[in-house]
Formats: structure tokens, C-alpha cells, sequence
């Protein structure tokens, strides 16, 4: 194929115009660089337990097996058993309350367990000195309320429970009542 002096001549009209392809060769290559923002809020929340999630339950506290009641019965809860635990953000106020169980309205005079219509009197208490009523304040006991602590760490609040003594004793049997914990935050 024979080259024209008109092909020629439009080649080197275009060659000028159109920019050469050139392979990258990493000399001279520019920079550009972006940022984008990570974000997290951590918004007041806590938990009742001490897992990821809340509990279900806290187990039972437990009189164990008796036959005469002469005298009070006192026990104290453990992990699993009772003691109630929580977690929260750091500086998180809260309140913890209990509420009367199943059998009374008012925990001033007592609770009570039953069996079918039969009743022990029982009572939970925040300290160790069975004095302070656990309620919600306005059921004839006190709530907690605090603030979560900066280590981050749960807490594990015992229950104090007295069953109180009796004559005569009602009929042989098991005696139940369910306390609910409220956490408010």
C-alpha cells in the first residue's frame, strides 16, 4: 500500500491534536487523598444481668426444707440465686425497685408466699441488717438509686429475705411467690 501525500498530511495534522497513550510507569504520579468519619454515640443504657442481653430470671432464694418455724429464718441471696446484677454505661443513674410479689399490695407488713390460700409471711430487705425495706417507694419499701461507677464493671446487689416465724404451721406443702425487678434508667 502506497502512502499519498494527503494520508500523510492528515496524520500529521492529527498526531499533534490527539494526546499520546502512555503506560503507567509510576513516575510522577500524583496523590489524592479523602478521610471519611467513623462516629459512635454511646447513649445511657444499662442491662439486667451480666451478659449481652437481659436475664430472664435470677434464680430462686430458697428457706429450704422446714417443719417447725419458732424463730425467724434468714438468708441471703447469691449470684444465680437471688442476687440481682446489673450493668449500665458508665455514669448511667438508676433506680432498682422490687415489687411486692404475687400475694400482697403493700410490702409494709410483710410478703407473703402461699399455697393455694394458705400464707408465710416473708420480707426482703437491702442490707445486712435486715432494716431497709426493698420496695419501689411507694409499695412500703425503698428503691435504689445510684449511679453506675466509671469502671464499667456489673454490680451484684444481694437480697436479704427473713421468713418470719409462725404458730401454728400452716399445712406441709410447697410455698411460692415471684418478685419482680424493675431497672429504670
Amino acid at each position: 500500500m502506497s502512502c499519498s501525500p494527503r494520508r500523510a498530511w492528515s496524520a500529521l495534522i492529527c498526531l499533534p491534536l490527539c494526546p499520546p497513550a502512555l503506560a503507567d510507569t509510576g513516575v510522577n504520579d500524583q496523590v489524592v487523598s479523602q478521610s471519611f468519619e467513623l462516629r459512635a454515640q454511646v447513649v445511657p443504657g444499662c442491662l439486667l444481668g451480666a451478659g449481652s442481653s437481659d436475664v430472664t430470671t435470677f434464680g430462686s432464694i430458697s428457706f429450704g426444707q422446714i417443719s417447725t418455724l419458732n424463730s425467724n429464718l434468714d438468708v441471703v441471696s447469691t449470684p444465680g440465686s437471688g442476687s440481682i446484677v446489673v450493668q449500665c454505661s458508665p455514669g448511667t443513674n438508676f433506680t432498682l425497685a422490687l415489687n411486692a410479689g404475687n400475694h400482697a399490695s403493700s410490702v409494709g407488713s410483710g410478703r407473703f408466699m402461699a399455697k393455694d390460700s394458705e400464707r408465710l409471711r416473708y420480707q426482703l430487705y437491702q442490707d445486712a441488717g435486715y432494716s431497709v425495706v426493698w420496695g419501689n417507694g411507694s409499695n412500703g419499701g425503698a428503691s435504689i438509686s445510684t449511679t453506675f461507677p466509671a469502671s464499667g464493671n456489673s454490680l451484684t446487689y444481694p437480697v436479704y429475705a427473713r421468713l418470719f416465724s409462725v404458730s401454728p404451721m400452716p399445712s406441709a406443702g410447697v410455698y411460692t411467690d415471684t418478685v419482680t425487678v424493675t431497672l429504670s434508667y
